[in-house]
C-alpha cells in the first residue's frame, strides 16, 4: 500500500515497529517515579512489609500478578523494577543474594539500563494505586546501600493538585481546619503559588498513610509540610479557632513530627492578628512553625 504523504511511512509499518519495540521492552528514561506496577517485571529481596505487616512472598506475588507486572524467579535483563523490603539498610548479606541482586542494579544503571528500585514502603504505594520513588543506590564497603531520602515516611508522590481538589474532607478538618469553604480555598490557593512559584522547589503530595497536610517541600535537609488554616467561623481576634486547629494538626503527628527532620507548618490568612502569645503557645508546644501566606519565601516560611 503507497502512503499518501510522500516520504511518510505506511501506517501498517508504523504499527509493526511499535509491535516490536514494546516485545523488546525498550527502557525509558527514569523520571524518579513509579506510577504502577502493569508492565512491571520484578523480583524481591528478602521479606516484605506491606503497609507495615509482613506478607509472604507468594501473596505479594499474587498481588503484583493482579496488578498486571510479571514476577519471574530468578533475576535477569528482563527485570524493570526490584522491590527492597528495608530502608537504607546495608544489605551485605551475600548468603541471601541481596547484595548480588543490588550490585547487578547498580551494574546495570551504569551502562544505561534503568533498573527502578523500592522499598517496602514504595511497593505498598504502588499495591495502593499510589506512586512510589524509586531508590538511589551507593557502594558502601563491598556493599550496597539503599539511600534514604529527605521526607521519608511523610512524603507521598510528586503534588497533584487534582488530587488535592478532590480528597476526602472529614468532619474535624472540615469544622476545624475550614477545608471545603470558600475562604479556605483561597488561603489554600494562595499557599500553592506560594510555594509553586519557587522554580528549585519540588513540590510534594502527603504520604499516604501520613500527616494529610495541603503540600509539601524539601528546605535543605528538612521535609516542610504545610497546612492552610481558616476556620468558617472567627471569634474576636480570630485566635481561639486556629489555636484549636493547632491542636488538631499537633494530634496528627504524633509518631511522625520529629525535629531536624519533618518540620510542620501552619499557614493563615495575612488578616489574622500575629505575633499572637495564644497561638505562639500553641504552635511551640506542637513543634509547629506559624506563618502567614506573606510572610512565606519561595515556599519557606521566613
Amino acid at each position: 500500500m503507497e502512503s499518501p504523504v510522500p516520504g511518510a511511512c505506511p501506517k501498517y509499518l508504523v504499527i509493526g515497529v511499535c509491535s516490536h519495540l514494546r516485545r523488546l521492552r525498550v527502557p525509558r528514561p527514569c523520571t524518579g517515579w513509579i506510577h504502577g506496577l502493569r508492565g512491571q517485571v520484578l523480583i524481591f529481596t528478602g521479606k516484605t512489609l506491606v503497609d507495615g505487616e509482613w506478607v509472604v512472598r507468594k501473596h505479594c506475588i499474587a498481588r503484583s500478578q493482579t496488578l498486571g507486572a510479571t514476577c519471574p524467579d530468578s533475576f535477569s535483563r528482563k527485570v524493570t523494577l526490584v522491590v527492597h523490603g528495608e530502608l537504607a539498610g546495608n544489605v551485605k548479606d551475600a548468603d541471601r543474594g541481596l547484595s548480588q541482586k543490588l550490585l547487578a542494579v547498580m551494574e546495570s544503571r551504569r551502562q544505561g539500563r534503568h533498573i527502578h528500585v523500592v522499598d517496602a514502603a514504595g511497593y505498598s504505594d504502588l499495591l495502593f494505586g499510589a506512586p512510589a520513588v524509586c531508590r538511589s543506590l551507593k557502594m558502601q564497603g563491598a556493599g550496597v546501600t539503599v539511600v534514604a531520602e529527605v521526607g521519608d515516611g511523610v512524603f507521598g508522590g510528586p503534588f497533584d493538585r487534582i488530587g488535592l481538589r478532590n480528597r476526602g474532607v472529614g468532619l474535624a478538618d472540615g469544622r476545624l481546619l475550614g477545608r471545603g469553604t470558600p475562604g479556605h480555598e483561597k488561603l489554600l490557593a494562595r499557599l500553592v503559588e506560594r510555594v509553586l512559584g519557587h522554580r528549585l522547589i519540588e513540590a510534594r503530595a502527603p504520604a499516604r498513610r501520613g500527616p494529610q497536610f495541603d503540600i509539601g517541600w524539601v528546605g535543605g535537609r528538612t521535609a516542610y509540610g504545610a497546612w492552610a488554616v481558616s476556620p468558617a467561623q472567627l471569634r474576636g481576634d480570630g485566635a481561639s479557632p486556629i489555636v484549636d486547629a493547632i491542636l488538631h494538626i499537633g494530634t496528627s503527628l504524633r509518631g511522625f513530627y520529629r525535629p531536624g527532620t519533618f518540620q510542620p507548618v501552619v499557614v493563615v490568612d495575612d488578616g489574622v492578628q500575629m505575633p499572637s502569645a495564644p497561638l505562639d503557645r500553641a504552635a511551640s508546644s506542637a513543634g509547629i512553625l506559624l506563618s502567614r501566606t506573606s510572610d512565606l519565601s519561595g515556599g519557606v516560611a521566613r
